[in-house]
């Protein structure tokens, strides 16, 4: 997917954070068909393909993800835990590096649709200190909230 695609994503999110908040913060399910699938899609991750994306992707007894994604391999390479856009996703820390452990070279997400935490995976430390950047797709330029997530997270990097 080129970036005009991901702008056009991220627009579209921006418009449903600040134009439809109450509509799209009632559920987690409501933030992410709303803003983060169509973000993931532009993204170029064909979340509807069982060899790339599973939702609720059980890690053992570590838990459920929202989303895995998959390289060509297949071995997930971007684990998405998503939250619901009044919820500060931040707070979610301590989730993701639990479902992380043990994962290789890839990418952890947190997000509520507005705000994307993103997190180097396979490097030893503390979690905090594996995070590369975070995103605000509100606060921040489309372009420049865009280029961001496209530069870490698209499809292309992966497959």
């Amino acid at each position: 997917m080129a970036l005009k695609d991901v702008e056009k994503a991220v627009r579209h999110g921006k418009e449903m954070v600040n134009e439809y908040y109450d509509l799209v913060s009632k559920h987690e399910t409501s933030t992410r068909y709303a803003i983060i699938d169509p973000i993931l899609m532009a993204l170029g991750w064909k979340i509807w393909d069982p060899n790339e994306c599973e939702v609720e992707y059980q890690l053992g007894k570590k838990g459920r993800v929202d989303y895995a994604l998959f390289d060509c391999i297949p071995e997930v390479v971007i684990l998405v835990e998503a939250k619901r856009l009044d919820k500060d996703s931040s707070a979610f820390e301590r989730q993701l590096s639990k479902y992380s452990r043990g994962m290789g070279d890839g990418v952890g997400v947190l997000t509520d649709g507005k705000r994307w935490h993103l997190y180097v995976m396979g490097e030893k430390g503390r979690f905090k200190d594996k995070h590369i950047e975070s995103v605000d797709i509100v606060d921040q330029s489309v372009r420049q909230a865009a280029q961001k997530l496209n530069s870490y997270i698209r499809r292309s990097l992966w497959w």
